[in-house]
């Protein structure tokens, strides 16, 4: 009874040190514990520094958030109490236990082999998540370090999954891509004209904008991975490019502006969302989990740095963020995330920018898309427009010809 006693109260540790495995139904998986921890993060992203890790984090707001919800889950989120609406102790990844104080003593007694903590949920910072097992049966890449039990319990992580992302290299998926395609409707490329119902059409980007950067040499494909600075960039929407996170309100408006076209208003994407029968979700009225990219069992931040530790939340501009398995997708992955006008990923994936001066992004993101309302009502408005995180991106709007 001690021996269960003992593996019961290093399976609940490892359990608090990888939160977010598991949530309660309805438990909230990013925004709240993001525009709390990190509470209006970034007033001004221009002076981000492209050469260090240790700045590589979100920078404080010069004012605090207008949402009461915001303030009342900072205070739960600073003490490290709070992470995706859950419970958390402030732990770092578990070392090695010790042995266990009632080692057997008769010679009846089988040795310790970790199977009452094996399967266990845990996470590597950099690498990704696995399960505890056993380094002779795992068969991609075993790390000791992060799981209760014996030694040759180890974090198993899939070879598919356990892979490194260097925080200083800015990757270019999206340099192989040609041109957008034609618009629809006479819209400029990559737009489509929204007409049904409404007094004055519009056009709208099909899918969410990545960036092009201006050059010496022309335009030239732009990272997602990295904020922009103040670099004259250019919004391009076109299909299977990874959509531009890491990206304020402000940087978002210019980049639509320099492509010819301007940030949607509220009023707009919201009839771009909604369709022209004004559903509650761009594909219908009723919800259908993981038809977009709409939910993820662990939060990134938790998942990339290992650990629920208050400091992580000051770390949401890490460009290895958005490169973790099972996270952003490239625009029109999911086939059945679409409007009835053709238009992909309004729900989950990005955040997307609005032109509400007060600072508005709606739609959700990969990790939540029911906190701030359901699928096309979801609006974040805790942040003004110099804000930016790996969870903010946009698509741009442009008056019909």
């Amino acid at each position: 009874m001690k021996r269960a006693a003992v593996a019961l109260a290093l399976l609940a540790t490892a359990a608090c040190a990888t939160a977010g495995h598991e949530q309660p139904t309805g438990a909230v998986t990013v925004t709240d514990a993001q525009d709390a921890a990190e509470t209006g993060a970034m007033t001004d992203a221009a002076g981000l520094p492209e050469a260090t890790v240790a700045d590589l984090g979100p920078k404080a707001d010069s004012e605090p958030p207008d949402s009461s919800r915001a303030v009342a889950a900072d205070t739960a989120q600073d003490a490290g109490l709070v992470v995706d609406g859950v419970s958390q102790p402030d732990a770092a990844p578990q070392a090695d236990a010790p042995p266990a104080a009632d080692a057997p003593t008769s010679p009846d007694a089988q040795p310790d082999t970790g199977a009452d903590v094996a399967m266990v949920t845990c996470a590597v910072p950099g690498q990704g998540t696995g399960t505890c097992q056993a380094v002779t049966l795992c068969t991609g890449l075993a790390t000791p370090g992060f799981c209760p039990g014996p030694k040759e319990i180890q974090c198993c992580i899939a070879k598919a999954v356990a892979q490194k992302c260097d925080p200083l290299a800015k990757p270019q998926p999206n340099a192989v891509l040609g041109a957008a395609p034609a618009g629809l409707g006479n819209c400029p490329a990559g737009m489509a004209q929204l007409s049904q119902g409404l007094a004055k059409p519009f056009c709208i980007d099909r899918w969410e904008a990545a960036l092009e950067v201006e050059t010496a040499t022309g335009w030239q494909a732009h990272s997602p991975y990295w904020n922009p600075a103040t670099a004259k960039t250019r919004a391009v929407s076109r299909p299977s490019q990874v959509p531009q996170g890491y990206i304020s309100g402000k940087q978002a408006d210019a980049a639509c502006k320099a492509a010819g076209k301007r940030l949607c208003s509220d009023a707009e994407w919201l009839r771009a969302c909604k369709g022209p029968g004004g559903t509650t979700y761009p594909y219908g009225a009723a919800v259908k989990p993981k038809l977009c990219n709409d939910s993820r069992a662990v939060h990134p931040a938790v998942e990339y740095f290992g650990t629920s530790a208050s400091w992580i939340w000051s770390q949401l501009g890490h460009p290895c963020i958005n490169q973790l398995p099972d996270s952003l997708a490239t625009t029109g992955t999911y086939a059945g995330c679409v409007s009835a006008e053709g238009l992909f990923d309004l729900m989950g994936n990005l955040h997307e920018w609005t032109a509400d001066p007060a600072g508005t992004f709606r739609g959700g993101f990969y990790v939540d898309t029911k906190l701030n309302g359901p699928g096309c009502l979801y609006a974040t408005t805790a942040h003004d427009m110099g804000h930016w995180d790996y969870s903010t991106g946009f698509r741009c709007c442009a008056d019909a010809p």
